[in-house]
């Protein structure tokens, strides 16, 4: 049965990459008045994305608002900035996970993106660079670099990341989740990105647990994204927008798709649609 709007949204949970931002990272005018004029009625506004915290906080900036951040693809909720950014929830990947599939990266040559405390923990080498550039390049994330990451593994990491060439990036999902499935979410994000959190960690529950803490019911949050990794926010939300750039399978999970993408005030239209003219 399709869901109707509600009557009422308390919290707007938004995607960046693809979303919120423009291509070009920037955000568009009317966008950020929409969510500005959102927040002055009381909604929350939540961060939600695949980055770390830290490489969230220069969108918060642009946007001009103090917000709640869901990170790591839901691995970490974390509080406003006015409050220090405190972790309200950690739910990391477990050791032995780590070490199996730090294995197989070393054996296989790949980059692998070990998150610990919010840096970015990588071994480096002429062939890993280009893949570290590029994620760094898009992320301006914080980087440690390391002999080797084994020195590491007895610390759970937030998420492991594996950045390939996108053209094996669906068939290396497909060789390692017979397995990892059962033992970690496997997620898809940029073409060259293959993430692993922990089994009971996505998007959709961190905001539906954040939702929990400030007494916001699902039912009352309307989630926005465009990719594989917003599909449970989508889900699990009162009311699932999907951006016109979205993905099928974000398109095929939401109530409803905007049709305008982020570079055109995607966002902005939705939330005056169904938070602001209701």
């Amino acid at each position: 049965m399709a869901r109707t709007p509600p009557a009422r949204v308390r919290m707007i949970a938004l995607d960046l990459d693809g979303t919120l931002l423009c291509h070009d990272k920037t955000i568009g005018a009317r966008t950020r008045e929409a969510l500005h004029r959102a927040q002055q009625l009381g909604v929350e506004v939540v961060l939600a994305s695949g980055r770390m915290t830290p490489a969230m906080e220069e969108t918060a900036e642009r946007l001009g608002l103090d917000c709640y951040f869901v990170s790591y693809n839901g691995g970490a909720v974390v509080s406003k900035k006015r409050d220090g950014r405190t972790r309200l929830l950690h739910q990391p990947l477990a050791p032995d996970v780590s070490r199996d599939l730090y294995a197989f990266a070393r054996a296989r040559r790949f980059q692998l993106n070990f998150y610990h405390e919010d840096v970015v923990i990588s071994e480096d080498g002429p062939h890993l660079r280009p893949w570290i550039e590029i994620y760094r390049s898009r992320t301006n994330s914080p980087f440690r670099f390391v002999e080797s990451i084994e020195a590491y593994l007895h610390h759970p990491p937030t998420k492991l990341l594996f950045v390939v060439e996108p053209s094996i990036r669906n068939g290396l999902e497909q060789e390692l989740t017979p397995h990892f499935g059962p033992r970690a979410t496997i997620v898809r994000t940029d073409p060259e990105y293959l993430e692993f959190l922990n089994p009971d960690v996505d998007k959709g529950r961190g905001v539906i647990r954040l939702a929990q803490t400030l007494g916001i019911k699902p039912e009352e949050i309307m989630a926005v994204g465009d990719g594989d990794n917003d599909i449970s926010m989508l889900q699990l939300s009162g009311w699932g927008v999907a951006m016109k750039n979205a993905g099928p399978g974000c398109r095929a999970a939401a109530d409803a798709i905007v049709e305008f993408d982020c570079n055109n005030d995607g966002v902005g239209r939705a939330v005056e649609r169904w938070v602001l003219d209701r």
